[in-house]
């Protein structure tokens, strides 16, 4: 027997489909508003708390007990003040970079629930959730492998953290003085395998079913971060040869040690206005036996104390110098061939204003005009 059924009638069930389909459809997105409402607050979210707090409750400790360890000579041991202040600019750092990864986390969660809800009428969802469960079925020892993704996760965010401390490990074997500090910037690409297993392993399970949106965005950032700052090592120094030094030998009046590390800075003008045509010689002896150096400063009629320099002299000496008991001055005016004295005429006079450090083995020379005016 054959039924034949009126395209009214049809068309009048078609039409209740679809109203109920919209209906279930808004009821859903105004729900999923709800409770995007609730989590919109990222502070509180149990995954920013723990990206926040997690990375530096670590470097705070490693930093702590760095504070008991041995100085070696030439550094200054960190103070209560220094640990307070580098910790408290650190910390606000990390939160605006735990935030913003929160948020863009938060994005995509809201991104990805909407577009499960569109497809769940549109498309036949109830099968991919059928296939879904399928894949996480099909992954054995699941507990492990979430475990897995959630340290790789934490050891992805603490990656900067972990290159910025294995470059003051390479520094202390190899120092690198002055500009030449970014010389081992290559080491951030030794964690560089870290971030990109966290996108690949990422990827691989959260086409099995799993959660790993966290991982895959951690991986990038961090990945990006280590590429930037390692390729610092490609930046120009002021290196020089050491034996630039001997320009300046007979200017500085001591015994210098037969090797060093050294650097050259031209600049035009260097925090002081009144001072044109600025070089600067820094010379380090951080592997270097500057004792022979020292004995000659100190017994050298033209190298004083800083703490003993004449109030008067002041007015050629760089802003940047600092008064310390163990610095020595001189100051020797090319011009007149004079160390350590007032030019007795006002004119434009070539000086060089030294300065030795005997806590960092460092000395520095500053090549600069000056207009003297009587």
């Amino acid at each position: 027997m054959q039924y034949v059924i009126n395209a009214d009638i049809i068309n009048l069930i078609d039409y209740t489909k679809c109203v109920l389909i919209k209906k279930t459809f808004v009821c859903e997105v105004f729900n999923l508003s709800a409770i995007n409402h609730k989590k919109d607050s990222i502070l509180k979210s149990g995954f920013f708390l723990k990206l926040f707090v997690v990375p530096p409750l670590c470097f705070f400790a490693l930093s702590f007990l760095n504070m008991f360890l041995p100085v070696e000579s030439g550094e200054e041991p960190t103070t209560w003040l220094d640990f307070i202040v580098g910790n408290l600019a650190i910390l606000i750092i990390w939160f605006c970079f735990s935030f913003v990864i929160s948020l863009i986390i938060n994005e995509l969660k809201k991104r990805k629930t909407k577009t499960k809800i569109i497809k769940k009428y549109i498309t036949k969802s109830e099968d991919e959730n059928l296939e879904k469960n399928k894949k996480i079925v099909e992954i054995k020892n699941i507990k492990l492998v979430k475990s897995l993704m959630i340290t790789l996760f934490i050891i992805t965010i603490c990656s900067l953290w972990g290159g910025l401390w294995t470059m003051a490990l390479v520094n202390n074997i190899n120092p690198q003085n002055g500009f030449n500090f970014t010389r081992n910037a290559w080491v951030f690409w030794c964690w560089l395998p870290v971030s990109i297993s966290s996108i690949i392993l990422g990827f691989v399970y959260k086409s099995k079913g799993l959660k790993c949106t966290k991982n895959i965005v951690a991986g990038f950032i961090m990945s990006f971060f280590l590429l930037l700052y390692g390729a610092f090592c490609f930046f120009p120094t002021f290196s020089q040869k050491y034996s630039e030094i001997n320009n300046y030998k007979e200017y500085i009046d001591a015994n210098l040690p037969s090797n060093g590390d050294l650097e050259i800075q031209t600049w035009g003008k260097y925090f002081d206005n009144d001072k044109t045509d600025y070089s600067i010689i820094n010379v380090y002896y951080n592997k270097e036996d500057v004792s022979q150096l020292e004995y000659s400063i100190k017994n050298s009629n033209n190298w004083i104390l800083s703490t003993n320099i004449k109030s008067e002299l002041k007015i050629l000496l760089p802003s940047r110098f600092t008064v310390k008991s163990d610095i020595y001055y001189s100051i020797y005016n090319k011009t007149t061939g004079e160390y350590n004295t007032i030019p007795s005429e006002s004119g434009l006079y070539e000086i060089y204003a030294m300065y030795y450090d005997k806590l960092s083995k460092e000395l520095s020379i500053h090549n600069f005009k000056y207009v003297f005016v009587k």
